[in-house]
């Protein structure tokens, strides 16, 4: 009598463990993140102009080929109004990832980081549905001639999205570098 209750014991533990390791992959497959292998940025000079596009590309991700990147050339004491966006060129057609972002906004931010001394401030972000800084499109306002580089960030932060978060907060999508000259 004993071993048979011991027997049905094992049976029951091992089906839960095999429920739970099955439920956990299914929830791991609904939340897959999503390939973004180009980032493109639309900058168009405010009061007149053409539109001026620049990408950084990995189509064939990380540990393949390096990335293939457009240095930003603006020049100084102009605004541009900026949109930035986010693909993945890995597959035909290519996927907007953007448009998720935009739909799912307040789990989303997308930060921007000026250094080396480019004389370009960023500010004017668009905002999600709760009215915090979304950044799928901005302003960008040159002053001098300068170079220096500006880092984009792309974070997923579902349920942690606050005012005012540091970049270290939530996952990185995914971050690149653009070399960027004011002349």
């Amino acid at each position: 009598m004993k071993m048979k209750h011991i027997k049905l014991f094992a049976v029951v533990m091992l089906s839960g463990l095999i429920l739970a390791g099955c439920k956990k992959k299914n929830n791991e497959e609904e939340n897959e993140e999503e390939l973004i292998t180009t980032v493109k940025l639309t900058l168009t000079p405010v009061g007149g102009g053409s539109a001026l596009v620049y990408s950084w590309k990995d189509v064939d991700g990380v540990g393949g080929n390096a990335p293939v990147i457009q240095a930003v050339t603006l020049a100084p004491s102009k605004v541009y109004n900026c949109s930035v966006q986010f693909l993945n060129e890995s597959v035909t057609p290519a996927e907007d990832i953007t448009t998720e972002v935009v739909t799912e906004g307040v789990d989303h931010q997308v930060y921007y980081a000026v250094s080396g001394g480019a004389a370009l401030t960023i500010n004017g972000l668009n905002t999600d549905g709760n009215g915090l800084p979304l950044g799928t499109t901005s302003s960008f306002t040159t002053a001098a001639a300068s170079t220096g580089s500006l880092k984009i960030t792309l974070k997923h932060k579902p349920g942690v999205k606050a005012a005012n978060d540091a970049v270290t907060k939530g996952e990185t999508d995914v971050e690149v570098d653009f070399p960027v000259t004011i002349q």
